[in-house]
């Protein structure tokens, strides 16, 4: 026969606990009703798991407790209690008598000693005793696992191997571990000085207190035994602060607290439907049982963590297991509210990867978290999946932002099977519209933003393992202080752009940069198709190239090396052939392409090199790569993932893979793009913004001789040539007007102009200064961007998003690179914000009208389509009618529009 099992509930203690576990609930009348939910919510699942024969509830008398003739000080500081919580105080203690329970109390004693009293009776019983209590003053009591702790919230059971690895003493050693440490919360003064490490210590070498006072000559080092002989009165003291009084009474009759099981809840039936208690009153049918309830409401919270921001604000996991709970504290969300949002996965792709959970605050205090996925030996309860799925849709009709909330909006689609989802503002596009060149992870910003540090990944994932396999309460610590840091960092960071006085980089974030990062959601899930047969024949050709170059370079060099060794390859090119070098470092010879380029007119091999790191680079870098990307999907598509707050200058790259950087100037570039193919019945569309820098330029210096140039449809290179050499060597020069254009742009000066077109640096300043002339406004925009860049920090894009410059602090070197830099982020940015423009209006247009079209790439200033054969055409026209009016400038927007079968077409 099973021992009988005695239930006692440390009372205020839980309902403080659950006072903060749930979210600030209210009626529709205003009244506070969190305690009250949490209290119900512990009572069904006490009555369906039937683990207790008698519940008893322990609760402080009125008045002080004869502590208080011990030490007057003891507990003098407490804080006063919420008001929320003191006006559902009340109501909780007389639902207690209403549902027919008992609970006991005695002046002059508290609620612990009432506890300790009973666990002396039920042990003299041979009863099982489960204490219900988060507090640490009744370690004292654990006594193996016949009497043990048990967390109301989290249904966590501490006994005494908990009790060691917690506090590192047995929990008999316990009043002498708080008589040593004291407890600052009770004014329980311990022995100063003394901290946790230092008591576990001496209560391993001494095992009691009064052994340790026995033997204080031992105690070691000089200073410990000072410490213990000075504030000796203030240990004994403190021991009898905080034992336990176990014989308040001497006998109890159990019989009277015998746990029943008929529906508590009918009895203070009204109660629940004035406080709408709605989750209880679904499950109550015409006074029967509670039995139809098939998931306890449980939530479940993780011991607070200190967080250390800005404003001393602390932070709460708390763990949602339950459907309805799930469901309960969503719907207490304001509609209007915001909400941080955040995915826990198996791994970064979400093609192969799942979700495992996502977490939420709605605040920069609380963050919760749903296990849905975790896969382990004794895992717990976890949210099902429909209700998951309902909850997510629910709370994205929030405000919702997240940090790189693309990543999540990938899982979470998928997940949800919908195209899209709206999102508020992310963080990460918030930190880097502040500081592009600041870090953005959100480690790094809370470190420096909220002066918090972390849960790091690495501490809470294993080695080898993803994040199934972390512990649900682990995984809820983790993933909830990923949830409120998010709102915080929200916070923050909209005030900062706010201080900056830069309204309109917020109107941006909101305008452009969200919507932009939806539209890039949208594209990572198109992917773009790849023909490999393409590309597997393409390889042979290259792999039989890469063979001949290098039997043909070790025949010239006369000895066999590794021609991807850069120390070996310098040997040859600089010892063994006696080549000039430049100077020798710790790690070899320079071989890079710079110094190959100034020596392929020294050695026969060197054009031979240059022609096999080209090929080689092709095959590792491109044909291999994309080849087992593709034979990966089953369309046989390719999924980049583009970068949005990659560069300072806001122009776009992409990752994993970069398509961004296949080669487009040579003809096996251009091979590679030919296997981007348009599936049958598609085609190809490929729609360019020509020279728009250039407009730029034209329209920020309002030169006059650009402006009409562009106005009147010229051709600009033409007319520079023109104005730089002369009508009749400006055909032959064109390609040099064209590189003077676009590089005085990007800050090129005359020594880098000189080494570009191979001609001496004074014919290169000449060229610069004839250029100026020409276009005499364009010297004077160039300084006044360097000015302003120098006067206020920053300079601005077209649509006023900003890069900051700190040419205070900055070496010369460094001050030069960003007088360049400011001049290149005001075309380039700004031309980075009139294809996101575009590309968010395009986007907009195919969703709205249903358009059987794809938007795929964006390669700078190109984008790439995929659209129905018949209606290539039709589509094309309108896009181009999009990019070319997105914006009025003072010249007009021009592009140029190719349909094709393949990318190598578009051009």
């Amino acid at each position: 026969m099973a021992q009988p099992t005695v239930t006692i509930i440390d009372t205020f203690g839980f309902f403080f606990r659950s006072f903060y576990a749930l979210p600030p609930l209210r009626n529709k009348q205003g009244f506070p009703t969190g305690l009250l939910t949490g209290f119900i919510n512990f009572i069904a699942s006490l009555h369906k798991d039937h683990s207790s024969d008698y519940l008893i509830f322990a609760l402080d008398a009125k008045g002080p407790s004869f502590r208080a003739e011990i030490d007057p000080n003891y507990k003098a500081n407490r804080s006063p209690a919420p008001e929320e919580l003191i006006m559902q105080l009340p109501i909780a203690i007389d639902w207690i008598d209403k549902m027919g329970y008992k609970s006991l109390s005695q002046s002059g004693f508290e609620a612990d000693d009432m506890i300790a009293s009973v666990v002396r009776q039920a042990r003299q019983h041979g009863f099982l005793v489960r204490v219900v209590s988060h507090d640490k003053d009744l370690y004292q009591l654990i006594d193996d696992d016949r009497v043990v702790l048990v967390d109301a919230i989290s249904k966590k059971v501490m006994n005494e191997s908990h009790c060691e690895e917690k506090y590192g003493v047995h929990p008999r050693q316990f009043i002498d571990y708080q008589s040593l440490i004291g407890d600052t919360a009770d004014n329980v003064p311990g022995v100063k000085g003394i901290g946790k490490v230092t008591a576990q210590k001496l209560l391993t070498q001494f095992v009691t207190l009064d052994a340790m006072y026995e033997r204080l000559e031992e105690v070691t080092p000089p200073r410990i035994k000072g410490l213990l002989e000075t504030y000796r009165e203030d240990a004994f003291r403190s021991r009898e602060l905080v034992r336990l009084k176990d014989d308040v009474f001497d006998s109890l009759d159990f019989s009277e607290f015998a746990m029943h099981f008929d529906n508590p809840f009918l009895p203070i039936y009204d109660d629940l439907v004035h406080y709408e208690m709605n989750a209880v009153l679904r499950t109550i049918k015409a006074k029967a049982l509670f039995e139809e309830s098939q998931s306890t409401i449980l939530v479940t919270t993780v011991e607070k963590v200190a967080v250390p921001q800005c404003e001393n604000i602390d932070g709460c996991s708390v763990l949602i297991d339950n459907d309805e709970t799930l469901h309960t504290i969503i719907q207490a969300i304001p509609h209007d509210a915001i909400v941080a949002f955040d995915t826990e996965t198996t791994g970064l792709d979400p093609t192969k990867d799942h979700l495992v959970g996502f977490s939420f605050s709605s605040d920069s205090k609380t963050g919760y978290y749903i296990p849905m996925m975790h896969s382990y030996l004794g895992v717990g309860d976890q949210v099902s999946h429909e209700a998951a799925k309902r909850a997510i849709l629910n709370l994205f009709t929030r405000k919702v932002i997240g940090h790189n909330i693309k990543f999540d909006l990938h899982f979470i689609t998928r997940f949800l099977e919908v195209d899209r989802l709206n999102i508020h503002a992310d963080t990460m596009v918030m930190a880097w519209l502040t500081d592009s060149a600041r870090s953005l992870s959100m480690d790094n910003l809370s470190q420096s933003l909220l002066n918090h540090e972390m849960i790091h990944f690495k501490d809470t994932v294993k080695k080898g393992e993803n994040f199934a396999s972390v512990a649900i309460e682990d995984a809820c610590k983790y993933a909830g202080e990923d949830a409120y840091i998010t709102y915080r960092l929200y916070e923050v960071l909209r005030e900062q752009l706010l201080l900056k006085g830069a309204q309109e980089a917020l109107d941006e974030a909101f305008n452009v940069e969200f919507p932009f990062t939806m539209t890039l959601l949208g594209m990572e899930r198109e992917g773009i198709a790849v023909d490999t047969a393409v590309l597997e024949t393409f390889k042979k050709e290259v792999s039989l190239e890469i063979v001949t170059l290098t039997e043909q370079i070790h025949s010239a060099c006369g000895t066999v090396f590794n021609l991807n060794s850069p120390k070996q390859l310098g040997v040859i090119l600089f010892e063994t052939l006696g080549l000039a070098h430049g100077k020798k470092t710790k790690t070899g010879y320079s071989t890079d392409e710079q110094v190959l380029e100034g020596l392929q007119f020294e050695h026969p091999m060197i054009p031979m090199l240059l022609q096999y790191r080209e090929y080689h680079k092709l095959y590792s870098t491109y044909i291999e790569p994309l080849i087992a990307l593709a034979q990966n999907d089953s369309s046989s598509r390719i999924y980049t993932s583009f970068v949005q707050t990659g560069t300072a200058t806001g122009r776009l790259s992409s990752k994993n893979p970069n398509l961004q950087n296949i080669p487009v100037k040579t003809a096996l570039g251009m091979r590679i793009r030919e296997a981007f193919v348009a599936p049958r019945g598609k085609k190809l569309i490929g729609i360019d913004y020509s020279q728009i820098e250039l407009r730029l330029l034209a329209h920020f210096s309002q030169d006059s001789v650009l402006v009409n140039a562009f106005k009147e449809g010229h051709d600009i290179h033409m007319q520079t040539a023109i104005a730089l050499f002369g009508e009749t060597e400006a055909a032959s020069k064109r390609n040099i007007a064209k590189t003077v254009n676009f590089g005085l742009l990007y800050g090129m000066g005359q020594k880098k102009l000189s080494d570009t077109l191979g001609i001496t640096t004074k014919e290169a300043k000449e060229i610069i200064e004839r250029y100026f002339e020409t276009f005499p406004s364009v010297k004077g925009y160039f300084n006044g961007i360097v000015e302003q860049a120098k006067e206020i920090g920053y300079v601005e894009t077209l649509l006023h998003r900003r890069r900051y410059f700190d040419f205070g602090s900055a070496t010369p070197m460094l001050k030069a690179a960003y007088e360049r830099e400011s001049v290149n982020t005001v075309f380039q940015g700004s031309a980075s914000d009139l294809i996101k423009l575009s590309m968010n209006k395009i986007d907009t247009m195919i969703r709205a009208e249903s358009l059987r079209a794809r938007m795929l790439l964006q390669i700078h200033d190109e984008l790439i389509f995929e659209v129905d054969e018949d209606v290539a055409e039709t589509y094309a026209v309108r896009f181009v009618e999009v990019m070319e009016s997105i914006l009025e400038l003072r010249v007009p927007l021009k592009t140029s529009m190719h349909i094709g079968n393949h990318w190598g077409e578009l051009k």
